[in-house]
């Protein structure tokens, strides 16, 4: 914890609400993570971004767990981080894999598996050929850091994989794509099939 608040003493840190710790936006952020926290039956499971002192993007997975007190009458919030920066990017801050919540477990999907990413709130939902999962990155994270040679935004809410695409339907003056390993039609915005005709070579 330390080390990624460098900016902060031992004592702010353990003495201080965590929420003091961070800008009014993230902080925002965090409140709605343990609102849902308190809510939820289960562990909660949510990769985030920060960036530390020298630019570098860092990656966490944290997890929030919610434990009773010695008495038993008051509930505490335990968060465990994991800085998992090493095993998902390289040195260009491209993803190599987009980590994923799966029980108590962090998943970290193959972007080859990857057929599409949907919008989830503030947060994605990754579809691949075995299911899909909640990721905890936004999808402008994502888009920003995925390898445009494979992957393209076709909407607001989705990304796609290009290697998976199927087939192109033009209905009207809409467009849809179907990927391999999905049965759903995806809408593609007017404001960038041209673009999306291009990299298939369809234009």
């Amino acid at each position: 914890v330390l080390l990624l608040f460098p900016e902060f003493s031992s004592a702010d840190i353990f003495d201080k609400p965590l929420l003091s710790l961070h800008r009014h936006a993230s902080a925002e952020k965090i409140s709605r993570m343990i609102e849902l926290l308190k809510t939820s039956k289960r562990p909660v499971p949510f990769s985030i971004k920060i960036f530390s002192k020298d630019r570098q993007s860092r990656y966490l997975f944290m997890k929030l767990i919610s434990l009773l007190s010695s008495d038993l009458h008051e509930a505490l919030c335990c968060a465990l981080m994991f800085d998992i920066t090493a095993f998902i990017s390289d040195k260009s801050t491209h993803l190599l894999k987009i980590p994923v919540g799966v029980k108590n477990e962090i998943k970290l999907i193959d972007l080859k598996d990857v057929t599409y990413i949907e919008a989830d709130n503030v947060y994605s939902r990754v579809h691949t050929g075995s299911g899909a999962f909640f990721s905890g990155l936004s999808l402008g994270v994502l888009h920003n850091r995925l390898p445009h040679k494979y992957f393209f935004r076709i909407h607001r809410s989705y990304i796609i994989n290009l290697e998976k695409v199927e087939k192109v339907i033009k209905d009207g003056g809409s467009v849809y794509v179907r990927l391999e390993e999905s049965d759903v039609n995806l809408p593609v915005s007017r404001n960038r099939a041209r673009v999306f005709f291009e990299r298939l070579g369809l234009k």
